[in-house]
């Protein structure tokens, strides 16, 4: 939770930004990055709680989240730079919501998951 509201506090002022204030979003994006490394060490954790004793195929399911990991942020980053690099308007929109909506998807995914451990 308390990454969730770090993230959310820091990336919605991003989008109301003005070429005056341009200063507050190295202290925006020093909150938004904590928040997401207790989002990443959350998912580490969730990962290792699926694996559990399993050390079989523990490296392959960390190198396949890995992977998809760093895939769906490069082809999300090459997105928004091609189809936004020209409005700044749109690119400022997209940049506050991509992480706000991310976080809200991804703490609604972990209580389905959750929910769905415990009912086993």
């Amino acid at each position: 939770m308390i990454a969730i509201v770090l993230i959310c506090i820091s990336s919605l002022p991003l989008a109301f930004l003005t070429h005056e204030l341009r200063n507050y979003v190295y202290i925006l994006a020093g909150f938004q990055g904590v928040g997401l490394i207790i989002m990443l060490n959350t998912a580490t954790s969730l990962i290792s709680d699926v694996i559990g004793d399993d050390t079989e195929e523990s490296a392959f399911v960390y190198g396949v989240y890995s992977f998809f990991d760093k895939f769906a942020n490069g082809f999300i980053l090459f997105y928004i730079v091609e189809h936004y690099n020209r409005d700044e308007m749109a690119l400022k929109w997209v940049m506050a919501m991509t992480p706000t909506l991310s976080v809200i998807a991804a703490y609604m995914l972990t209580v389905m998951g959750l929910r769905y451990v415990e009912m086993k």
